[in-house]
């Protein structure tokens, strides 16, 4: 078995048909199948030979694999109607019992006014027990005992300044598409903005910061870009492809036509960042420059007079081609990496 040094600190070596690398600067030792078997293959790296290996699945494993990206849509969605459904079940018992003599319309009523109140504790809680589930899935999955590198050598301050810039321009091109949704379909508009409203995300309270700031990007990061990519990438589906249905399950979890037409757009941005970055970090640290976008300097910019708007209107368009400069048209980030 003949090793091989490579660039990242490993040595990696093939015999009969299996791979072994072994890091230099953990100390762990890696092995699995090399190229499907066929030992005259392995003569590349070790992520050579996974590639070879997508290729010689068989129809029945891709499907598999396939619908196991399916699951953290599942999974995100059971975990807060669950959730939901107990809370709601439980402030029912509760006022059934405090409340004696009241109707069932007037409980339900009640109960529904009690939930209201409490709305953004509960998306929370939700997003807690979600990460709970997702995050042990995708480390023991993709990430443990694999081979990694610094965090410092992909995210240098230019790409840092590159998201930050790609994710103004894409604010800015949300709000103009915001601004279309009004006038052509003002019912949907209108449905979108009471949601907004009833879920307490326009407030700019500490617990809402930490919703819309830490927690959805974390966890919609490791279930869409982590967990349902990288098993739609193990079919051996093309990038685009598999790029474009995660966005589009991205989509559909927020349950809206006007924030999922966004959250399309934003999941496929997304995407492209985690592929060229090869760190499942990038997408999280951009997905909350957006939402810090969206929330705080959307209140900032309330009201701004009409010259504002039309300056926001032209540099919208450069800050998403500088931003995708910066980010996406150019070469790797560096090798992949899991954080």
């Amino acid at each position: 078995c003949k090793s091989l040094p490579v660039s990242t600190g490993r040595l990696f070596c093939c015999s009969q048909g299996k791979f072994f690398e072994l890091s230099l600067r953990t100390a762990r030792l890696r092995a699995g199948p090399c190229c499907g078997g066929k030992k005259r293959c392995c003569t590349g790296s070790p992520p050579q030979a996974e590639k070879m290996e997508e290729k010689n699945l068989s129809i029945y494993r891709r499907i598999g694999r396939g619908f196991l990206a399916l699951l953290p849509t599942v999974v995100f969605l059971a975990v807060q109607v669950v959730f939901i459904s107990i809370v709601s079940g439980l402030a029912m018992g509760v006022l059934m019992v405090a409340g004696t003599g009241m109707d069932a319309q007037a409980l339900t009523e009640q109960a529904t006014e009690l939930l209201m109140d409490a709305v953004m504790n509960i998306q929370v809680i939700s997003q807690v027990l979600t990460l709970l589930v997702t995050l042990p899935w995708y480390y023991f999955l993709f990430v443990y005992r694999k081979g990694r590198i610094q965090v410092s050598q992909v995210f240098r301050p230019k790409k840092l300044a590159g998201m930050v810039i790609l994710s103004l321009g894409f604010y800015v091109a949300v709000n103009f598409y915001m601004v279309f949704m009004g006038w052509a379909l003002p019912g949907l508009m209108a449905e979108y903005e009471a949601l907004v409203n009833e879920s307490g995300i326009a407030g700019l309270t500490l617990l809402s910061t930490v919703a819309t700031l830490v927690l959805a990007p974390i966890g919609e990061e490791i279930a869409y870009r982590g967990l349902t990519y990288r098993y739609l990438e193990r079919t051996g589906m093309p990038f685009l492809a598999a790029n474009l249905l995660q966005a589009a399950l991205f989509g559909l979890v927020h349950m809206n036509w006007v924030q999922g037409g966004y959250a399309f757009a934003l999941g496929f941005l997304l995407g492209i960042v985690y592929k060229k970055s090869g760190s499942l970090a990038a997408p999280m640290l951009m997905h909350m420059f957006f939402n810090f976008c969206g929330t705080y300097l959307a209140t900032a910019l309330t009201g701004v007079p009409l010259a504002v708007n039309i300056l926001l209107l032209v540099l919208g368009p450069v800050c998403i081609g500088v931003g995708l400069r910066m980010t996406c048209l150019g070469p790797q980030w560096g090798e992949r990496q899991e954080w």
